[in-house]
């Protein structure tokens, strides 16, 4: 069985009923797995569902859930009552070994992910704290990594002097130093400028292309998918309605998927590239 994660049959169920069901995807070293739809459609309940980072209600009532690294496969949902507290805390415990050290997540408001009180070099010298392996602690190395000029210089600055850009690059600097081999990055250039939007798109790209990451992309813009995926999800209404190579996206035949396709092509004057 290869390395990577694969999430099949995953269930999330509300107080006034179903919010996600019956999704599969996978994510795979190296690739990119952009997963669009529009907003409500299960994206991000499907993506953090892969950290247990979902709450009771709404909650993950059924999912197999398997992680392969080094050898090692994680079953984290496997044999529980997940709608029981219980459950709930067992599985945080099984999440343990993969939050951060196996998977990062890159939030949508990156800034709030970040420890307020801590400058951006101690928070990386913290995560390199973490690793089993052992690391010599220096930051820089890492911001550089992260697509920061003048990592010396960001190092000293806290989360509120930093731009909505720089956040982002921080939260990678953060998973790069836990030694996360996948990342799920949720809507991560939403709200930036289209040169920040940019620079964040190239250090992702760098990511998979030459630190082998595997990344789960979420977003409701279409007009980054030639860009960016190696294979398109599309969600609606809960459901995952396509699941296809980026080469085939004229062949997307979904209802859903065909009108969120052709909305995108008009606002983006006929053209996605």
């Amino acid at each position: 069985m290869p390395e990577g994660i694969r999430l099949r049959d995953l269930d999330v169920v509300g107080p006034d009923g179903p919010l996600v069901e019956a999704v599969n995807l996978d994510v795979i070293p190296g690739r990119i797995h952009v997963l669009v739809g529009a907003s409500g459609s299960g994206k991000t309940l499907s993506a953090r569902s892969l950290l247990g980072m979902v709450d009771l209600e709404p909650g993950v009532v059924r999912a197999r859930l398997e992680v392969e690294v080094d050898g090692r496969v994680h079953r984290p949902y496997e044999g529980l009552d997940l709608a029981s507290r219980r459950g709930r805390r067992e599985l945080d415990h099984r999440f343990a070994p993969l939050r951060g050290t196996v998977i990062g997540y890159l939030p949508q408001d990156a800034r709030g992910g970040l420890d307020p009180l801590w400058t951006v070099g101690k928070q990386v010298r913290t995560a390199l704290a973490l690793r089993e392996a052992a690391h010599d602690g220096d930051p820089l190395p890492w911001l550089g990594r992260a697509g920061f000029a003048q990592p010396e210089r960001v190092a000293g600055l806290y989360p509120h002097e930093l731009s909505g850009g720089m956040a982002q690059r921080a939260s990678i600097a953060l998973a790069l130093a836990r030694g996360s081999r996948y990342l799920l990055a949720d809507e991560p250039t939403t709200g930036l400028d289209p040169t920040v939007q940019e620079a964040i798109l190239r250090e992702l790209l760098a990511l998979r292309d030459e630190a082998g990451v595997g990344l789960l992309f979420i977003t409701h813009d279409l007009r980054l998918v030639p860009r960016v995926a190696d294979r398109l999800l599309v969600m609606h209404d809960g459901r995952l309605v396509e699941d296809l190579p980026a080469g085939r996206l004229t062949e997307l035949t979904s209802p859903s998927a065909r009108d969120l396709w052709e909305a995108t092509a008009r606002i983006s004057g006929g053209v996605l590239a």
